[in-house]
């Protein structure tokens, strides 16, 4: 399998594992275990990683209040996301702009994606979308000087209106990673994913915890 925009080999078991089964079945099983590790591997760790850090930045910096339970906090993280839906549609202009001012920008540019799960890996891709994006386009050009030279107006419009694209696609982060994961058994990628982002919230609030044990 490789990642078709990066050509990042991801699992290819005629490489990687230099064994033959006896039977159907092991092969089967050793073939389950190769897609375990590499999901593991490729995305587990990584959302587990950016869970990790989103939510212990929040919890420690105040913008959330629950660091005990799993579940509370998960409502904590929705209503943040919520919160901002439905209050943007009975607010002025002005005050959306005043309570705009009182969150910190990374906590609003999540709160645009959601604050659950989807919405944790949803910003993660639209990072890495954003980086990739961004690498293609100063190669493009070059180089970053090259780059630098030849900025102008259309290029910074062109660079906001991908940014957009970049967005949605973002939003709709299950196909943009189910057209770039070449697999049959999907649901161990969906799976190490919710798993890495579980894990990423517990230790989190572990984390925490310790902290204010320590503090006390």
């Amino acid at each position: 399998m490789r990642d078709s925009n990066l050509g990042i080999p991801i699992v290819d078991c005629k490489h990687v594992v230099h064994y033959r089964p006896a039977n159907k079945q092991e092969g089967l099983r050793v073939g389950f275990l190769i897609e375990f590790f590499w999901a593991l591997i490729m995305v587990g760790i990584p959302i587990g990683i950016f869970t990790l850090a989103l939510v212990w930045w929040a919890l420690q910096g105040g913008h959330f209040k629950e660091s005990s339970n799993v579940d509370a906090l998960k409502r904590e993280m929705k209503a943040m996301s919520q919160g901002r839906k439905k209050g943007s549609k009975k607010k002025t202009r002005a005050e959306k702009k005043e309570e705009s001012k009182k969150l910190h920008p990374l906590q609003r540019k999540w709160a645009k994606f959601g604050g659950g799960f989807y919405g944790i890996v949803a910003f993660f891709t639209y990072i890495v979308v954003e980086v990739l994006e961004i690498i293609s386009t100063v190669s493009n050009f070059g180089g970053i000087f090259d780059f630098l030279k030849q900025l102008n107006f259309n290029v910074i419009v062109e660079m906001l209106v991908q940014a957009l694209i970049n967005f949605i696609t973002a939003m709709a982060w299950p196909a943009y990673w189910i057209t770039r994961i070449d697999t049959n058994q999907v649901w161990i990628w969906f799976l190490m994913a919710y798993a890495g982002y579980w894990a990423g919230l517990k230790l989190a609030q572990a984390l925490i915890e310790r902290r204010s044990q320590v503090v006390i």
